[in-house]
């Protein structure tokens, strides 16, 4: 990979790019929606997965559901994976492709007008990348890195998406929820105050294996159980709790200066190499500071939660935002929330609405879960300057 014209991009430079508004767009959103697709805006899209595990499957089905989208291809890394959407998705078997490689073949399809990235997170930067090339519109679910140089390659490729007029979705659906939205836009208006302190907590219970086939090499039997390897998933903090640490950079409308952690592997040995439990310290600017707690232990015990004090009022996740003025602004689930980013998402394609690229939020909201894993993996603060310029990159090791 040449990374002779890579840029240093600090913090402030993700902010001082564009004014996100309340849905979480940037400023290279604000592109012509007529520019987006060529042909009539009342036909179907032809997508093609890639990635045909529980969340490609899931995302799948939304994306039908749009009534706007027929998926025309498979690809992933088994070929036993693509069976059950190939039949429910009545795609034909010539258009089902295996193999790491498998990607390559679905994007050279001439008819094909947008992807659904679902893989193993390590294969989301380079098949991002690859899609864009190849004049695609993109759907990437989160994360979209397991490591800095990822999340710079995505970042980059995300801006030649924008120069290309290609509508870019990403799966961090809170931000398409309209209540969240208003939550937002509130707190970034002043409605608690000066903020002071967050806390975030996810604590779940151990998740699944799958078996180790004949016929698996090493790294297919990684692949197959990406969770729980660093180069695959990053850590459950990347993989999962990006959704919390979103939330936190989306209301607060800023992003962490550095990190500070811990944690370790106490009960779960018999499988990978990830951490089994985690608690990061952010420092965002202004003095306010998010600490977050996470873990995967078998107890038992799911809990998550998210509140932000301000000096004025607080947000509680539950209760919701109680502003200075002691009104309570509640918010729902959302139940609601990854359908509505699918609709728009289509929509966007087609040019329905104005165009939506998504690569910058989802980035530095990566690279935030990024910062914290490798502060309390290493046992050192690290700033996000410093570690985004990082040449440290995840790979597989047999």
């Amino acid at each position: 990979m040449d990374r002779s014209n890579q840029k240093s991009v600090s913090r402030r430079t993700f902010l001082s790019e564009g004014t996100k508004t309340a849905a979480g767009l940037t400023a290279i959103s604000a592109l012509s929606a007529r520019h987006v697709r060529s042909s009539e805006s009342n036909s179907k899209i032809n997508m093609a997965v890639i990635g045909c595990g529980g969340r490609g499957r899931y995302d799948s089905r939304n994306l039908v559901a749009t009534e706007k989208v027929e998926i025309v291809a498979l690809a992933d890394y088994f070929d036993f994976q693509m069976k059950e959407p190939q039949e429910f998705l009545n795609v034909s078997a010539s258009r089902c492709f295996a193999g790491e490689d498998g990607y390559k073949q679905a994007l050279a399809l001439d008819d094909v007008d947008a992807v659904l990235l679902t893989t193993t997170p390590y294969y989301r930067p380079i098949q991002f990348k690859a899609a864009i090339e190849a004049g695609k519109h993109v759907f990437a679910e989160k994360p979209i890195a397991v490591d800095p140089w990822g999340c710079r390659e995505f970042l980059a490729t995300g801006k030649k998406a924008a120069e290309k007029k290609l509508v870019v979705g990403a799966g961090l659906q809170t931000r398409y929820s309209e209540s969240h939205q208003k939550v937002a836009k509130l707190i970034h208006e002043g409605a608690i105050g000066k903020l002071v302190i967050g806390h975030s907590t996810r604590l779940g219970n151990d998740l699944w294996r799958r078996e180790r086939l004949p016929q698996f090499t090493e790294k297919d039997f990684q692949v197959r159980n990406w969770l729980y390897y660093l180069w695959g998933a990053g850590d459950f903090i990347v993989e999962m709790h990006i959704h919390n640490i979103d939330v936190f950079n989306w209301f607060t409308n800023m992003l962490p200066v550095s990190a500070c952690g811990s944690g370790g592997r106490e009960v779960r040995l018999d499988v990978g190499d990830i951490f089994d439990h985690i608690n990061v310290i952010y420092q965002y600017p202004n003095g306010f500071h998010l600490a977050h707690s996470g873990a995967q232990l078998p107890t038992g015990e799911y809990w998550t939660d998210k509140h932000i004090l301000g000096s004025e009022g607080y947000y509680d996740e539950k209760k919701g935002l109680v502003t200075k003025d002691k009104e309570t602004i509640e918010h729902g689930g959302i139940r609601d929330a990854a359908m509505e980013e699918m609709k728009q998402f289509t929509a966007s394609v087609l040019g329905e609405i104005p165009y939506i690229n998504n690569s910058e939020y989802v980035t530095t909201s990566t690279f935030t879960t990024i910062l914290g894993r490798d502060a309390a993996y290493s046992g050192k603060k690290l700033y996000w300057k410093e570690h985004w310029n990082s040449e440290v990159r995840r790979e597989f090791v047999g």
